[in-house]
């Protein structure tokens, strides 16, 4: 089996045209015809089809197409990651988080322990949780932290593991008018405004706890990363709710206090491939990432 024949197969679906298979590919156009027919003799069937100047694939072609395209994934990702390593002499472990999340991972001394028993590389990626979710589902990062995994039960070829329980706390300016003050009824904070977190799992929770109080808050601005809402609190007056473990990304112009009425928390869990290829170094690093104590709640 050629892997440059399935990359073929593959790009004849994507391009439709052997010139362009054969720019993609920088060789020759006879040799990427050379390869399709390689390709029929392997298999013993047609895999290809020429139709109003066009190359597609038969059905038998795109029946291949799937394992094809898998293998072509497979066969870049192990290029990429042994690139990598010859060039810094390390493993790479590359660690997806959501922005809410991300807190926890510079506020633990977890990356010096985990170089410990073996050296590695460690890359941090921040985006969404949909974009992060399916970059693991491909195999382009190894370990995935956020704080909504309810569909967890749609995904078998993942396991899952719940690192911390994070209180939402109010943050706000030191001179508002809330600060310095015993913690406000609910209903108070409708009053002033609000810069909203776009994290889905911090959405989820405070929908919930505006639920019970029944109050809503007036969301005027928002931010998709922690330190903009950190911002927009302490220097545009505004309030947010944001992961007790963002305090630590907090500067002096800031006050905390817990967001009144009913206590609500952020779960933070992590998730990973079955098939991770060291799943005893897996198992190390989301154990270096739980966290046993009740200091996130506080």
């Amino acid at each position: 089996m050629s892997i440059l024949r399935l990359q073929i197969l593959v790009l004849i679906d994507e391009l439709k045209k052997v010139t362009a298979v054969a720019d993609e590919l920088g060789v020759k156009q006879p040799t990427v015809s050379f390869h399709m027919k390689k390709l029929e003799e392997e298999w013993g069937c047609s895999l290809f089809e020429i139709k109003t100047g066009k190359v597609l694939l038969t059905d038998q072609g795109r029946m291949l197409l799937r394992y094809a395209g898998e293998i072509d994934r497979l066969y870049k990702e192990a290029q990429s990651r042994f690139q990598a390593y010859r060039e810094h002499g390390k493993h790479g472990f590359i660690v997806g988080c959501t922005d809410a999340a991300s807190s926890l991972l510079f506020g633990l001394d977890w990356r010096a322990q985990a170089e410990e028993p073996s050296p590695i590389r460690i890359q941090l990626l921040t985006g969404r949780h949909d974009e992060l979710l399916e970059q693991l589902q491909s195999g382009a990062i190894d370990l995935f932290v956020s704080g909504s995994f309810s569909s967890r039960g749609t995904h078998p070829q993942l396991q899952y593991a719940a690192l911390s329980e994070e209180r939402l706390l109010l943050f706000m300016n030191k001179n508002h008018p809330l600060a310095g003050q015993a913690p406000p009824p609910p209903y108070k904070l409708a009053r002033f405004p609000f810069v909203e977190l776009a994290d889905a799992a911090v959405q989820e929770a405070l929908q919930g706890w505006e639920l019970h109080e029944k109050v809503t808050l007036p969301c005027e601005w928002s931010a998709d990363r922690v330190d903009l809402a950190i911002s927009a609190a302490a220097d545009g007056g505004m309030l947010a709710v944001l992961p007790a473990s963002a305090a630590a990304r907090a500067n002096d112009q800031l006050t905390l206090i817990p967001l009144p009425g009913q206590a609500v928390s952020l779960t933070l869990g992590a998730a990973w491939r079955n098939d991770y290829w060291n799943p005893a170094f897996m198992q190390r690093i989301v154990s270096l990432l739980t966290r046993n104590d009740a200091g996130s709640k506080e």
